[in-house]
């Protein structure tokens, strides 16, 4: 079972609650050290179990950053992926099908397509690949800009049917790509630095606990029931 597992963390905060209850009902537990008091070793466990919450939360915030991009990107009604046979037919309806126009929008079409984004992993996220996502989606975006860009250049030569495709509606579907992308690195690095915070804690009831542990066996002894109760405990 790895250390970091989510069962794992409740595993070892369980063990942790078995502990103190065990402590409060030694006669007389004196701990070397005023942190390694029953209430103190309590409220580090209070302390965690509300970072713990506060990992799920931002865990789940994360994950559902990675589904609204692929909603813009790629999945949704008005998907960056499904704007883009409307826009090649508007301008080859105009200009022709082989006319340059036509031809140089469709290679911009083309690396857009080509441009495979790599989608976070949402559910065990790490940093390398987060960060290759990002820039995946980035440069799907830019492309999608010099999109609009030569749309826009053709002025009143591209004047779609489809609402969808106007200049306008690929603007704001643009700014909202960026937003969407922008908002998944957001969200990771939140994950990232309360994880952080979650690992250092639980690091924390970990010393502690082996510190309790001798405490206990300088008290009571090696050979004593408190410490035989105690010693195996995993945290």
């Amino acid at each position: 079972m790895s250390s970091n597992s989510e069962t794992s963390y409740g595993a070892r905060i369980g063990n942790a609650e078995k502990l103190v209850a065990a402590l409060q009902n030694f006669n007389n537990y004196q701990p070397v050290k005023p942190e390694y008091a029953i209430s103190e070793y309590a409220s580090l466990i209070t302390n965690i179990k509300r970072q713990n919450n506060d990992v799920a939360i931002k865990k789940q915030n994360y994950s559902l950053a990675v589904n609204n991009r692929q909603q813009v990107y790629e999945n949704g009604d008005n998907s960056i992926k499904r704007l883009l046979s409307p826009i090649n037919g508007a301008v080859k309806a105009f200009y022709g099908k082989t006319a340059k126009e036509s031809t140089d929008i469709a290679m911009i079409i083309a690396k857009i397509r080509g441009a495979n984004a790599r989608n976070s992993k949402a559910t065990n996220p790490d940093e390398k690949f987060v960060s290759q996502s990002y820039q995946s989606y980035n440069s799907k975006a830019q492309y999608f800009a010099d999109l609009i860009a030569n749309l826009t250049n053709f002025g009143s030569n591209y004047v779609p049917a489809n609402i969808s495709v106007t200049i306008a509606n690929l603007n704001n579907t643009y700014n909202t790509a960026i937003e969407a992308n922008n908002q998944v690195m957001e969200s990771f690095t939140q994950f990232s630095q309360n994880n952080k915070t979650r690992i250092d804690g639980y690091s924390t009831l970990s010393k502690s606990a082996q510190a309790i542990k001798d405490s206990v066996k300088s008290q009571y002894g090696y050979n004593s029931t408190e410490y035989k109760v105690i010693k195996g405990l995993k945290i």
